[in-house]
């Protein structure tokens, strides 16, 4: 059923964002007020035990036409989302991602169906040094990889991740990669190749470990929207408000 003229001229873009490993809708939580121009639609880990299966589960539940945001591993789900339908995606923004390829564990072991969360060694390292004793963002984001539990990081933690650098290459719609000066889980060579890879703007942002999303969202939200607005001919401000 086709949309009268007036509802389509009506309509917001609509951005979907894809979270990072045992992340969920609340990573994006201080971002997303930036983005009142846009609908805002959330992409997650609910099916698939391969990249290609996240792509298409999310796939399904998206409109016609998007923009993408993936961080972390939700850049490298992003990504398979664009390669199985360029034609729908309008733009692709990576945040703390990589094209590198990473093999699963060779087994899953008694640690697994013992899972808790993730450790607050590993969560500390995820920030800036500068954050790692911020008990409410530590606390965020052990509270996320709880509330995905076990199963979910079994099954990300099996996800046989290629490069695709080459595939990158070739992507058609406009492409950024953001990173940050201090992120201690993804470095600037990753993020530089990419860039590289898809004739893409390369950003750092300042003072900001992984979690970019949590840590300067305001900063993050000024970047995408700006590089928005002079690729998609948009007005929106860093704050959300039309110009």
């Amino acid at each position: 059923m086709s949309a009268n003229k007036s509802t389509q001229k009506n309509t917001k873009p609509t951005i979907v964002l894809a979270p990072g490993f045992m992340t969920d809708d609340d990573i994006w939580r201080d971002f997303v007020p930036f983005l009142k121009d846009y609908d805002v639609m959330y992409a997650d880990f609910r099916e698939g035990t391969t990249l290609q299966e996240l792509a298409a589960s999310n796939l399904s539940r998206c409109p016609e036409r998007f923009i993408l945001i993936g961080f972390s591993l939700g850049g490298y789900i992003s990504r398979h989302m664009l390669y199985q339908a360029p034609e729908r995606v309008q733009a692709l923004v990576l945040i703390g991602t990589s094209t590198r390829p990473t093999t699963p564990p060779v087994s899953e072991g008694p640690a697994t169906k013992m899972f808790r969360g993730m450790s607050r060694t590993a969560l500390k390292r995820a920030v800036h040094v500068d954050r790692e004793n911020d008990e409410t963002l530590i606390n965020r984001l052990k509270d996320m990889g709880e509330r995905l539990g076990a199963e979910v990081f079994t099954r990300l933690s099996a996800l046989e991740r290629k490069s695709d650098l080459e595939n990158m290459r070739s992507i058609a719609c406009p492409v950024l990669v953001v990173t940050a000066d201090q992120d201690r889980l993804r470095s600037m060579e990753e993020a530089t190749e990419m860039a590289e890879a898809a004739g893409a703007p390369l950003v750092v942002l300042k003072h900001c470990g992984h979690m970019m999303p949590m840590e300067e969202p305001e900063q993050l939200a000024e970047v995408v929207l700006d590089w928005l607005s002079k690729k998609l001919g948009r007005h929106d401000s860093p704050h959300g408000i039309s110009a």
